[in-house]
């Protein structure tokens, strides 16, 4: 874990202290997206997120938790299909 306390300690993360995250992007038109990210936070606890990107700006739609991975990703989905239908209706 980050030690936010000591900041400096940033430097001497290794790679096996990052968790695992699952990506999935959407594309849309003229190099925009959609990206939902789930990751582990512990024991019961999925945090998802839906971003837009735009080039080199981003900006966060909406984030949650989840009991499970299976449901994070089911939500972030849900969220992705949402941003889409809104966008095309």
């Amino acid at each position: 874990m980050l030690d936010v306390a000591d900041p400096a300690r940033a430097d001497d993360l290794s790679l096996p202290e990052w968790s695992a995250a699952e990506m999935l992007d959407a594309q849309l038109a003229d190099e925009q997206m959609l990206r939902a990210i789930v990751c582990r936070l512990g024991a019961h606890r999925w945090q998802w997120t839906v971003s837009s990107l735009d080039r080199d700006r981003g900006e966060l739609i909406s984030v949650g938790i989840e009991r499970t991975a299976a449901a994070a990703r089911h939500t972030a989905t849900v969220e992705i299909t949402k941003c889409l239908e809104s966008g095309f209706s």
